[in-house]
């Protein structure tokens, strides 16, 4: 038997020799057992150690005032969350060894804060080695039992997924409070002005937040690892920073979410309009209609939303059909299809409307027809909506006969 393969054997013997708790334990404990322990190792700076049933796991705590702001109506009413669980939001975001996901990727930071008193309370555990692991899940753990609604930007895809397989790597499970995605807010309501909705955009365009120096996400795995073998804290503060300050930024988004929806004064016209596909998505009709209205006059009035103006206009003119005002949808739908804005939906859905709310087939089949006829001098062509059009002009004509569509050929 070599030497080599003598110590590792005693390497692993002396791995399973260790004290291990049980991992169900995890769900189990109350609180987290806090205070500093004696222990050796590296640790980053401002950083100290926390007991746990798993051992010891470093933690860097920090409190960052704010206005205290509680209110969460708005909130709470759009999205239906209760008032209670929006009051005590824990937000979270993770740094991880790899961006892709995957059982071999670990969180070795996980950033949580909470409110406390007139500000927010900032935790950030991190990985030393990964046989701390178990402790610093069940430090997170203990927080997340604490939460009304878990919040995070992006997390419901990477953050939350990635946390829960390695508590299932571990044969543990976490409590699972209502999640709030911020990312999917901001995709409704500010994706018609913004070219992307990555969070360092909404801060600059929504919060006029601008980092500086900040450390690129792609870098912070290698951070970490280069850490890791050498121990130089340096190499970490800049991981610190980036997560601290996506952190509190959903903070700040959450607070701003609240103002947004409960009012639109003072909003970009564009964000009006996010703000209304928003709350039409999510059931109130008649506070979109009203919103889109608005818009609507404004635009016609020489406003700033002509990028938009066609969808606008299909947008309001559906939920006006949907609530049976189809005079008022009609009177939209003929503005769009006469000035050429979005003409092809619009003259689709004025066809629609023409052929079963108005009852005037002949209307509809002329509209459909000029809408082909316009559509086959494209620049560029639509197979969809040429197919929704052609297959729409077969059924008018079945439905009026062979004479009306003689008649139609001589006089359309």
């Amino acid at each position: 038997m070599t030497a080599d393969l003598v110590a590792l054997r005693e390497r692993i013997a002396a791995i399973t020799a260790r004290p291990r708790g049980d991992a169900s334990v995890l769900s189990r404990f109350p609180s987290p057992l806090t205070g500093e322990i004696r222990g050796g190792g590296r640790l980053p700076s401002n950083c100290t150690e926390e007991a746990t049933p798993f051992g010891p796991v470093a933690v860097r705590r920090e409190w960052f005032p704010d206005d205290g702001s509680q209110e969460v109506g708005a909130l709470s009413t759009c999205l239906g969350f209760a008032s209670e669980e929006m009051r005590r939001p824990l937000f979270l975001d993770t740094e991880t060894t790899g961006l892709s996901g995957g059982t071999g990727t670990v969180a070795f930071l996980v950033g949580l804060a909470w409110r406390e008193g007139d500000g927010l309370a900032l935790a950030q555990y991190f990985l030393c080695d990964f046989d701390q692991e178990q402790a610093l899940l069940w430090a997170v753990g203990q927080c997340i039992s604490d939460a009304g609604v878990l919040v995070s930007y992006n997390g419901r895809s990477f953050d939350w997924p990635l946390l829960q397989t390695r508590l299932v790597l571990r044969r543990a499970t976490w409590p699972s409070p209502p999640h709030l995605d911020l990312l999917t807010l901001a995709r409704r309501i500010f994706r018609p002005r913004l070219p992307d909705c990555a969070l360092q955009t909404i801060e600059q365009s929504v919060l006029d937040l601008h980092r500086a120096d900040d450390l690129p996400g792609s870098l912070i795995p290698s951070r970490y690892f280069a850490w890791l073998r050498q121990g130089d804290p340096r190499a970490l503060e800049p991981v610190f920073l980036h997560n601290q300050q996506d952190v509190l930024s959903m903070a700040l988004l959450l607070a701003r979410f609240e103002l947004l929806l409960g009012g639109s004064d003072g909003l970009h016209p564009l964000d009006r309009f996010g703000r209304a596909r928003f709350l039409e998505a999510r059931g109130f009709q008649i506070e979109a209609i009203r919103e889109y209205q608005q818009l609507w006059r404004e635009h016609r009035a020489g406003g700033a939303l002509r990028a938009t103006r066609g969808a606008l206009g299909l947008r309001l003119a559906r939920l006006l059909r949907r609530q049976g005002r189809w005079e008022e949808a009609r009177a939209v739908l003929e503005e769009c299809w006469h000035t050429q804005t979005y003409p092809y939906p619009a003259a689709i859905e004025l066809a629609k409307l023409l052929e079963h709310q108005a009852r005037d087939l002949a209307a509809a089949r002329r509209i459909v027809s000029d809408a082909l006829r316009l559509l086959a001098v494209a620049v560029i062509s639509n197979e969809q909506w040429r197919a929704d059009l052609e297959r729409r002009q077969q059924r008018l004509e079945r439905r009026l006969g062979p004479y009306d569509a003689r008649a139609f050929a001589l006089t359309g």
